[in-house]
């Protein structure tokens, strides 16, 4: 990873998204043709293969210029560098300023668990959390909104304020004299 600025760095993480999205699918020569072939990337080998020759409305071809910047390469898009952890111990050398973790798809769920609170602890970004895994959080914010709909709840069932009481028997005492003055 190359070092610069966070100004230069964000111009760079935009340009590499934008790539990204204009990026062909890349697909192998005569696929369409052959769906044994499969989609994944081969380059073109034959001497009179159009691909190859880059022919009018054949396949991009794989190049250079696809690719992203190069201080945004390999980063996660919050322009942090990603690290693979397979277990508790790969946390200590992981700088949290400058780093996110990623779990190893080969973790199972006791271990990912017990990474995922060393890694809140020492409060290091997950970028794989699974929403199974995020209970805590979940709970935490229905703990919250069952508090405040009981807090809504204790509020209707308290009396009015002296002034609200105070304007409510106006009104009514203002609707008994026009009915008063109806009745004359």
């Amino acid at each position: 990873m190359v070092k610069s600025s966070p100004s230069k760095l964000k111009k760079a993480i935009k340009l590499k998204e934008k790539i990204s999205s204009e990026r062909p699918d890349f697909k192998r020569s005569e696929t369409h043709r052959f769906p044994r072939l499969g989609d994944k990337w081969r380059s073109s080998k034959g001497i009179r293969s159009k691909m190859r020759l880059k022919k009018r409305s054949r396949s991009a071809i794989v190049e250079t210029g696809y690719r992203s910047p190069v201080i945004a390469r390999d980063l996660h898009p919050s322009g942090k560098a990603e690290v693979l952890v397979f277990r508790v111990h790969d946390l200590d050398s992981v700088d949290r300023v400058a780093e996110v973790v990623r779990i190893a798809a080969a973790v199972g769920a006791r271990k990912r668990l017990e990474i995922i609170q060393a890694a809140s602890t020492r409060r290091i970004a997950i970028v794989n959390i699974r929403l199974s895994e995020k209970p805590a959080k979940a709970e935490e914010e229905t703990a919250e909104a069952e508090v405040e709909e009981e807090a809504e709840a204790e509020a209707e069932k308290e009396p009015e304020t002296n002034a609200d009481q105070d304007q409510a028997e106006e009104a009514e005492s203002e609707k008994t004299e026009k009915e008063e003055a109806e009745r004359k």
